[in-house]
């Protein structure tokens, strides 16, 4: 199994139960035109990830560093001494394809100038879309751990002219997002990259207290959370219970991407809907 496709298998169920059975055909001895079969399949995943990989135009030298650095780096030590909350993966970081391309073209086509991001982790996807913004916007991204803050910006940042952009808040992101709305800030793009139980809570601030901007709009990271949001077996959580709470919400436009993990965008349906003469 190369590189790419377990990365990839990682966050798609349906891709998984296909390698699974391919071993099984193998282990059973099933007949060679099942094994050729589910190897056809593999083979075609795997094609598929070169291909968009190939599509798709290179990450900045900047983002290729911290892809690098963070892949590199003992987080299970990080975390064993205390250093970080959660036991920290390279696989959290939104990727080249979503992180350095997707949402640097999402925050061009916007023409935004202030950007917010819950979940900043080693800063991946807070530079790429840093990279598009103008010389006076601003990317404020947030994190709980005071020692990502000190690797990110002292290590990682710094390797790119558009690190003056970038302002990393550390705290918790609830309290936070709560002061910034009552401050009457506002942003253009908001990126969700952090623990679902409080995406509800970002929205309500987000769309009812007018943290978004006018002709913003918010994008959700790990939307279908590995087949949490629509495998049955996965039973009732998180995901799923957010996202019963935003289909019956008829005032919200929103369109899933299924891309790596899903990403999610939702605007104000006055945003979207055309006018009529």
């Amino acid at each position: 199994m190369s590189d790419s496709q377990h990365i990839l298998s990682y966050y798609d169920p349906a891709v998984e139960k296909v390698e699974k059975a391919l071993k099984l055909a193998q282990s059973t001895k099933a007949s060679p035109e099942v094994i050729r079969a589910l190897q056809s399949a593999c083979q075609l995943i795997q094609q598929r990830e070169q291909f968009t990989k190939s599509s798709t135009s290179e990450a900045s030298d900047a983002c290729k560093n911290i892809l690098s650095e963070t892949n590199k780096h003992d987080w299970a030590a990080a975390h064993q001494q205390g250093k970080t909350s959660w036991y920290l993966m390279p696989l959290m970081m939104s990727g080249p394809t979503e992180g350095s391309q997707f949402l640097k073209s999402i925050v061009s086509i916007q023409k935004a100038k202030r950007i917010l991001e819950i979940g900043m982790f080693t800063g991946y996807s807070a530079l790429s879309m840093a990279e598009a913004l103008p010389a006076d916007g601003e990317m404020v991204t947030i994190d709980q751990d005071e020692y990502l803050k000190r690797l990110v910006e002292d290590k990682l940042f710094k390797r790119s002219p558009h690190h003056r952009k970038i302002k990393c808040v550390i705290g918790k992101a609830p309290e936070i997002v709560k002061r910034m709305a009552e401050r009457g800030e506002q942003f253009d793009i908001i990126f969700l990259d952090a623990d679902q139980a409080n995406y509800l809570e970002y929205f309500k601030y987000a769309f009812e207290k007018n943290l978004l901007g006018p002709g913003g709009s918010v994008l959700i990271d790990n939307a279908f959370m590995q087949g949490d949001g629509y495998m049955s077996t996965t039973g009732e959580n998180n995901t799923k219970r957010f996202a019963h709470w935003l289909a019956s919400n008829l005032d919200l436009h929103k369109v899933l991407v299924p891309l790596r993990d899903g990403v999610l965008m939702v605007r104000r349906l006055s945003d979207v809907e055309g006018a009529i003469s």
